[in-house]
């Protein structure tokens, strides 16, 4: 659950304004204390991740209308400094597709962004502990997608009174009883908590089982990708590796020719 679909006028002012100010925080805080790498290579990997993951996230899977993001894999190749920028930019694309309104923009970047961020850490530190990279990615994916589905869950949690009068509104049953004094249909917390932590768990299991297996394909076929973007003070070290072995490859070839 990195994503919540609810339109604009739905959630109060001061909900969807703390969401913005909360992820202008965070990314500020990211590039203030963060590792700031301007290697050209991350903004280009930027920019293709955040276009797989729109891509990925406007196809939904049925029954549940669960929807694959690879936001891990995204944060871990990324790192913490650009997946706060890049989840804002998937969110505010989707919201101009109907994924969500403009209004909470803010809150669904907060939720990608944890998600994207705590997936990376737990990634390092699984790392550390010389776990398998497939062990690795399905667990760092898991634990990703709890912390964005509890997230996201929270926030609902908190506009529950709002989202109960815009249902109430909607089915034109705004104060007139059905039955036993209830008036008009309510979001239901406990049966919400069933869909996301109960059969989303199912989507949580085959998401990380499909992250791990990209992850193993990517270190097969860029043995230094991960390394790069996943080792601490490495990081300009190892993009500029990359990219100097890019660099390198039509020169050796040049002179293989002569």
């Amino acid at each position: 659950m990195s994503h919540i679909h609810l339109p604009d006028g739905v959630l109060p002012l001061w909900l969807w304004l703390s969401g913005y100010a909360l992820d202008a925080l965070l990314i500020g805080t990211a590039w203030r204390w963060g590792r700031v790498r301007t290697v050209p290579r991350r903004f280009a990997l930027l920019g293709m991740f955040a276009a797989m993951m729109i891509l990925v996230m406007l196809i939904e899977l049925p029954p549940f209308s669960y929807h694959f993001n690879l936001s891990v894999v995204s944060g871990i190749i990324l790192g913490p400094q650009l997946s706060v920028l890049t989840a804002l930019i998937v969110n505010t694309i989707l919201s101009l597709v109907g994924h969500g309104g403009i209004t909470v923009i803010g809150l669904n970047s907060l939720v990608l962004s944890l998600e994207m961020v705590a997936g990376y850490y737990m990634f390092g530190l699984l790392r550390r502990l010389h776990a398998r990279l497939g062990i690795n990615g399905f667990l760092s994916t898991m634990i990703g997608l709890i912390v964005g589905t509890a997230a996201g869950f929270s926030i609902i949690a908190l506009g529950r009174p709002w989202i109960n009068e815009a249902l109430q509104t909607a089915s034109g049953h705004m104060k007139e009883e059905l039955r036993h004094g209830i008036g008009g249909p309510h979001l239901s917390l406990g049966r919400l908590a069933i869909l996301m932590f109960g059969f989303g768990s199912v989507g949580w299991i085959l998401e990380s089982l499909a992250s791990s297996a990209i992850l193993v394909q990517l270190a097969r076929l860029y043995p230094g990708l991960l390394n790069a973007y996943t080792s601490g003070n490495a990081n300009a070290t190892g993009a500029m590796r990359i990219d100097s072995m890019a660099r390198k490859q039509p020169l050796d070839e040049s002179k293989s020719e002569e």
